[in-house]
């Protein structure tokens, strides 16, 4: 098993036998005889209790040394046999001593595996013949000394168990990917539909209607002719988009780690310093639907693609905000900014040529969220997208006014 979270779970079985051992240590040393009980007993449970607390509490690297040195799990069998001889094989001490057989069997291959098996149950002999005679019990000796074979098959089993589950858990995410792979195609083809069709469409009918303006209204001739040019250039910008948005696999990421890699790949290509502000949420909580994601970043492409075209910015800093609440992500450049009449929406910005806003906003509220531009000439440019984190329906979200500065 191989990478970080197998690693975690490896160290959940590892502090799970361990906390088992203390369990069974506390069993042995409270149904010891009286008799038995004495400090040599006494001081070798107080070790190995010692020792397994501080591999519960420190497993990383004390599962560090033990994957690494197999060694020491024969020297951990040696200070078991210590209280084996104190407290007798055939009493309760016995019970937590098969929990090294079993961490082993968890952490190695069959050859250390047997090599701890084999330590351990001459150990066991050795533990029958330095304690007290005990007359009538050989076959009984040799029956327990079989458990710490059984112990350590215990532990292969346990580990082949999260080898399974990580195996599953690495299928479920190709899984998902291959989803989310056909469900992007199937936006893509949707929002070509949706948008460049429709584009292309309008400047058809535009251009089918010039000839006969040209001879009835010259002045009316060239406002279409700018408006044709005008969505032209939506339609090629769409079509790039749509090309990207075909070989770039950020949205496939988490969020977080698909807007650092477009900001970083953004502020190389451009030139410009991009400071990224990311506040994750807790463990479990970032993990935003596809749809989201994608709109968000396309929000924030076509936000950095403003900021190159027209802001002469020196500076942009990017916050990403992912809580159960929702996600917030505001894109704010140092740039010379720009006024727009106090309440007026974003969807009249078209008259002047803002199509990228126009765009961001049907795309904030394509997934119920909310987009706000704040922005003032000499001041540089906000803009923010918030999305609840799970989308209300389009229509019930209203276009989002610019807020004045």
């Amino acid at each position: 098993m191989n990478g970080s979270t197998t690693w975690v779970r490896l160290g959940v079985a590892f502090r799970l036998l361990l906390s088992l051992r203390l369990l069974g240590l506390a069993m042995a040393v409270a149904l010891t005889p009286a008799a038995r009980l004495d400090a040599g007993l006494a001081l070798s449970a107080a070790g190995l209790a010692l020792l397994s607390t501080a591999g519960i509490f420190l497993w990383r690297p004390v599962l560090a040394w033990l994957v690494r040195w197999p060694a020491l799990c024969c020297v951990d069998a040696l200070l078991a046999a210590a209280v084996l001889v104190q407290g007798g094989v055939f009493g309760a001490a016995f019970l937590f001593t098969v929990s090294t057989s079993a961490i082993a069997g968890v952490l190695y291959s069959w050859r250390p595996v047997l090599v701890v098996c084999v330590t351990q149950i001459v150990l066991s002999y050795a533990a029958v013949a330095l304690g007290e005679p005990v007359t009538g019990r050989p076959d009984t000796a040799i029956l327990l000394s079989g458990f710490y074979p059984v112990a350590a098959c215990a532990g292969v089993c346990l580990r082949r168990l999260l080898d399974q589950y990580a195996d599953a858990e690495a299928a479920l995410r190709n899984a998902r990917t291959v989803a989310a792979a056909a469900e992007e195609r199937t936006r893509l083809a949707r929002e070509m539909h949706d948008s460049l069709a429709k584009t292309l469409h309008g400047i058809t009918m535009s251009a089918t209607a010039l000839p006969t303006w040209i001879r009835r209204s010259p002045d009316k001739a060239e406002h279409t002719a700018r408006d044709i040019v005008a969505a032209l250039q939506v339609a090629t910008r769409e079509a790039r988009g749509l090309i990207a948005d075909l070989r770039d696999e950020a949205c496939t990421l988490p969020l977080d780690v698909g807007v650092q890699r477009i900001a970083a790949e953004w502020s190389a290509s451009q030139g410009i310093p991009v400071r990224l502000f990311a506040v994750p949420g807790p463990p479990g909580d970032h993990d935003v639907p596809l749809k989201i994601r994608y709109e968000v970043i396309s929000i924030m492409k076509e936000a950095l693609t403003n900021v190159a075209r027209h802001a002469c910015a020196r500076q942009v800093d990017v916050h990403l905000t992912c809580q159960a609440a929702g996600v917030e992500l505001v894109v704010r450049d140092d740039g010379r900014g720009f006024a727009a009449p106090a309440g007026e929406r974003l969807r009249l910005f078209a008259r002047e040529g803002h199509y990228g806003l126009v765009g961001m906003e049907e795309r904030a509220r394509q997934v119920g969220g909310r987009l706000t531009v704040d922005s003032r000439p000499g001041a540089g440019t906000s803009i923010m997208i918030t999305v609840p984190s799970v989308p209300s329906p389009a229509a019930e979200t209203p276009p989002p006014e610019r807020r004045a500065s």
